[in-house]
């Protein structure tokens, strides 16, 4: 399987985002046609869904002041644009998805104010295999 690079927050005067990876994105797709391998082609999506969200509010899933690095919401989003990806090459790491999450439309994303991170265990008591 390969993924293209998720976009980075380049928009232009239009709203529109620009491709700041050249040509990488249509290589790793032309890559994945020679190969015969599945794509899940992670460029597309957030480009998507980042005009969804818009150049201003966009700036709410990102690091402060940065437009690469996304923050614990944007992760999130990005990580439901993989797990689609994963549903829709019918992929056999679908089994191993914790739950069967609903399909996601990169062009409605979850909203950033009802976005809740369930804090994480400091501790378990769960041995990992082979351990």
């Amino acid at each position: 399987m390969l993924i293209t690079p998720v976009q980075r927050r380049t928009f232009d005067s239009q709203g529109k985002i620009t491709n700041s990876h050249r040509d990488y994105p249509a290589a790793v797709r032309q890559a994945a046609k020679e190969e015969k391998v599945p794509l899940i082609d992670l460029h597309a999506m957030s480009s998507v869904l980042y005009e969804a969200w818009g150049a201003e509010a966009s700036r709410r899933a990102f690091a402060p002041n940065d437009g690469t690095p996304h923050n614990n919401y944007g992760i999130y989003e990005l990580a439901r644009c993989i797990v689609n990806g994963i549903k829709a090459n019918k992929l056999g790491l679908g089994k191993y998805l914790v739950t069967d999450p609903a399909a996601f439309d990169p062009r409605y994303p979850d909203s950033m104010d009802g976005f809740k991170l369930p804090a994480s265990p400091q501790r378990t008591q769960i041995k990992p295999p082979g351990s």
